[in-house]
């Protein structure tokens, strides 16, 4: 027989939102965002505290926004989806309803996702017209990641470690791919060395048209005081490889080492002479 312990759900914690959006997205939406499709049953409210179980989302006052199609499924769209897909997976349909959470009314709405997108990046509900122009795609994780150049003097800037290696690449937070990818990179970087992170949006980080930037990107700076770049480049294959971390070349039947640090982000030293 079970115990009260054991019958009794745990309390959920409290939500937690993306950061550099005008409407409250919480997390849970991750992939919503990644692969630029909401679903069936999706409610998005303006007021974070409309999503407050224990009261009447209409106390909170403001908009809800509540897909009616298309119908869910797995959407597992990854997120690194380029091209064609990208752009289809934008302009593609969602039939919305907008509430009025004050007054008890709502109307639909048949838009595209870049437009529902953009009215929670935004705040500005004149993109939930559907005669208004489609709204330019984002620019990828892949465009930043080949700005990082111009993040280099921002983000150096911020770290209280002055010596030691740094290595700076892009992460998206939509993204369970690249949020597991970027633990991985820590992880490995901390078993060298104290390492410091730093971590800045596309906006904060300096580099150019920033504004086209899906706010769920940004750039992360990791430090690791007192390591020499061979120590931390050595680290970086092992969590980025697919092949040895230590390859030996003198082996027989050995392929040559493929792995390049500046395929996954910019590694320097802080404090060089």
């Amino acid at each position: 027989m079970p115990t009260s312990s054991e019958s009794t759900p745990p309390e959920p914690g409290p939500l937690v939102f993306f950061e550099g959006f005008a409407w409250s997205v919480p997390t849970a939406f991750a992939s919503a965002l990644a692969g630029f499709r909401f679903e069936q049953g999706d409610v998005l409210y303006r007021d974070p505290a409309a999503y407050d179980a224990q009261r009447d989302a209409g106390a909170a006052g403001g908009t809800a926004l509540q897909v009616l199609l298309p119908k869910r499924s797995g959407r597992a769209t990854p997120a690194d989806t380029e091209g064609d897909r990208r752009t289809a997976l934008w302009q593609s349909e969602v039939v919305l309803e907008r509430v009025d959470l004050e007054a008890g009314t709502s109307r639909p709405l048949t838009v595209s996702q870049g437009k529902l997108l953009m009215t929670l990046w935004t705040g500005e509900e004149g993109w939930l017209d559907p005669e208004r122009d489609e709204p330019a795609l984002p620019l990828s994780g892949r465009d930043l990641a080949g700005r990082l150049e111009e993040t280099e003097g921002t983000l150096d800037a911020d770290f209280e470690t002055k010596r030691g290696a740094r290595f700076l690449f892009v992460v998206d937070l939509a993204s369970d791919a690249s949020r597991a990818k970027a633990a991985a990179i820590e992880e490995a970087l901390a078993a060298v060395g104290p390492v410091e992170r730093v971590e800045r949006s596309a906006a904060r980080s300096g580099v150019s048209d920033a504004e086209c930037f899906h706010p769920a990107l940004r750039v992360r700076g990791l430090a690791v005081r007192g390591a020499d770049e061979d120590r931390v480049q050595t680290a970086l294959r092992g969590a980025l490889y697919g092949g040895s971390a230590t390859p030996d070349p003198d082996a027989e039947g050995a392929s040559p080492d493929r792995f390049s640090v500046t395929r996954h982000g910019r590694l320097a030293m802080l404090g060089a002479d």
